[in-house]
């Protein structure tokens, strides 16, 4: 097959009816079609983007000072597809622009109606199938329509066909004494022909058509990542798939629904390329895809992922498995569910405990928080199963603990985990069993000797200095805390209060031994007795930051009476049972902390 005979681009230089240049290209010709096409935007152009679109036609028309001869304008790039057997031509780039002159005749048809240049053009070349039918129910009501419009209405094309005649009020009925009558005559003479379009007309399939506009696109609003997938994946569904143009509503319908669960929940979630994420996680789990591609954006997988699927371009990554892959506009909408129906629980924490709560916050602070999505990927996976949501907990709390683990023990490295060891977890999750997937989770966890062979030991590094590493530090502590707190209450309100406190409350990792004792003299002898404990979790705590901040580096004694103001149970728990401090209590508290949080994480 020859592709030059399936692609091409001709460029020309256009007016809209007159045209004095060799080729005489216009666009409104006899029985010209003009076809907005479904994945298009709706007509949206502003107040703002009107005045300057009909001042700089006017102020062109009337010459720089208003005395000088007319001068031609240049409009821009519209980018066209190639007239097909019904005279048809899809507007790719240009629809807003081609919207406004329509609009614009008519209102001088209403205006004028003496102009006998204007009343021979018609107004039926301009069609839009965007929205299911209401865009093009909205544009015949605005032809249809007499003077005077109205501003009050949904009707976009009403709205600013008001608003282009007032602008053409100011325009022609505030002219300066020194300035030449306005002529209808003259005017839509220079409309149609002196305003010039350069043309770019493309035979290619959807794909290319969309790879020109974005290289070529220097007007209007630039097509992102979430909007280039609706029009890609309406195409795969066209054409691989077998489906009609209900294909787009369908995919529309998916963008809208995340619109209204966001507004229902007033404040945005997520967006589209969000859920994609999520579907891109299991469609790489899902037909066993080279795992290099977990670590594509989201924009760059899909954009390689569609130029195989479509034949445009094959992609190494891509090319071994193409025939299997079947994208589906249900499984985007069932991960569409599962995620606002967990936004719903997070937000209400309907049966969640504490530790749940906290659970994802430790996701969140760990090294390894990108994976925090895999709660949907289980999610979807699970939905038609039994105990599917507590499941899901189960497996966090899990995952929480490995990360937990991980990321003391590698603070400053990328250990297995983050790489060929989460693969795995996601390849089990879409293609296994939730039993598996917790062996898999649940063997690398492992006991606790298996994290303390000497090499990145797990108790060296939960008992010495915590200040070295930032993470390692809030980690620790708020474990610490977490598991002083009645972590297993479902109680809703207590559970919101637990979290709030040890994630949300502005908090400082309190030195009970102030590092810088208030007693100058004192610092070198301190630190020589009390050397890396003064930075252990024997001798660190949090504290809330207004208590913390206001007690300073004071004797204990003055601390231990502002501590019982704290909320945090781990501070009420210290003043029981250390009335007094010194390097002796801390070493039993640091071991105490230690056998707490490692019984915790190994049951």
């Amino acid at each position: 097959m020859n592709n030059d005979k399936l692609f091409s681009i001709n460029a020309k230089t256009s007016t809209l009816k007159y045209n004095n240049q060799e080729d005489k290209s216009i666009i409104l010709y006899d029985n010209a079609k003009y076809i907005i096409p479904i994945y298009q935007r709706p007509y949206s152009w502003t107040d703002e983007q009107l005045r300057t679109f009909i001042i700089d036609i006017f102020y062109s028309f009337w010459g720089n000072d208003g005395n000088s001869p007319s001068e031609p304008m240049f409009i821009g790039t519209m980018q066209l597809s190639h007239r097909n057997k019904n005279n048809e031509q899809d507007i790719i780039d240009g629809q807003q622009r081609l919207t406004t002159f329509l609009l614009l005749i008519k209102v001088l048809q209403n205006k004028f109606p003496e102009c006998n240049e204007l009343n021979k053009i018609s107004l039926d070349w301009l069609f839009t199938r965007v929205n299911n039918g209401k865009q093009q129910s909205y544009l015949e009501e605005a032809i249809s329509s007499e003077l005077p419009f109205s501003s009050e209405t949904q009707n976009p094309y009403l709205k600013n066909a008001f608003f282009i005649n007032e602008l053409i009020d100011e325009q022609t009925k505030n002219v300066e004494e020194d300035q030449p009558y306005f002529s209808i005559n003259k005017f839509i003479q220079y409309l149609l022909s002196s305003v010039y379009f350069v043309i770019i007309e493309t035979r290619a399939g959807l794909s290319k058509t969309l790879q020109i506009f974005n290289a070529i696109n220097t007007t209007g609003l630039e097509l992102n990542g979430g909007d280039i997938f609706k029009i890609r994946m309406y195409e795969y569904l066209k054409d691989k798939r077998g489906m009609d143009e209900t294909a787009f509503e369908e995919i529309s319908r998916l963008y809208q629904k995340v619109d209204e669960y966001n507004a229902s929940l007033k404040y945005n979630a997520t967006d589209i390329r969000g859920i994609l994420a999520i579907y891109q996680y299991i469609i790489i789990a899902k037909y066993n895809l080279p795992v290099v591609l977990y670590n594509y954006g989201v924009d760059r997988f899909f954009e390689q992922l569609f130029d195989t699927i479509l034949s445009n371009q094959v992609h190494d990554y891509f090319k071994n498995n193409v025939d299997t892959i079947q994208l589906s506009v249900h499984d985007i909408d069932k991960i569409i569910n599962v995620r606002y129906e967990w936004e719903h629980k997070w937000r209400t924490k309907e049966g969640l405990t504490a530790e749940n709560a906290c659970s994802f916050h430790f996701i969140w602070w760990s090294r390894y928080s990108r994976y925090w999505d895999l709660t949907f990927v289980l999610l979807y996976s699970l939905k038609e199963k039994q105990h599917y949501w507590d499941n899901m907990l189960e497996f966090n709390r899990q995952l929480s603990k490995l990360f937990f683990i991980y990321s003391i023990r590698f603070q400053k490295l990328k250990s297995d985990i983050y790489y060929g060891f989460m693969h795995k977890v996601i390849h089990t999750i879409v293609n296994k069993t939730f039993k598996e997937v917790m062996t898999l989770v649940n063997e690398k966890i492992g006991l606790e000797q298996d994290h303390n062979r000497g090499w990145y030991d797990l108790n060296w590094f939960l008992t010495e200095n915590l200040t070295e590493n930032t993470k390692r530090k809030n980690l620790i502590c708020r474990m610490s805390a977490m598991l002083d707190e009645d972590y297993r209450t479902s109680d809703v309100k207590e559970v919101e209060n637990i979290r709030k406190r040890l994630f949300d409350t502005p908090i400082d990792i309190e030195h009970i031994q102030s590092y810088h004792d208030s007693n100058g003299e004192k610092r070198e002898d301190v630190w020589q007795e009390w050397q890396e404990n003064i930075h252990s979790i024997g001798n660190l705590m949090i504290l809330e930051q207004t208590i913390n901040r206001s007690i300073r580096n004071n004797p204990y004694g003055t601390k231990i009476a502002r501590y019982p103001e704290s909320v945090f149970s781990v501070v009420k728990n210290h003043c029981k049972s250390y009335p007094h401090w010194d390097l002796t209590h801390c070493i039993e508290r640091k071991e105490t902390e230690k056998r707490k949080i490692l019984d915790y994480i190994f049951d």
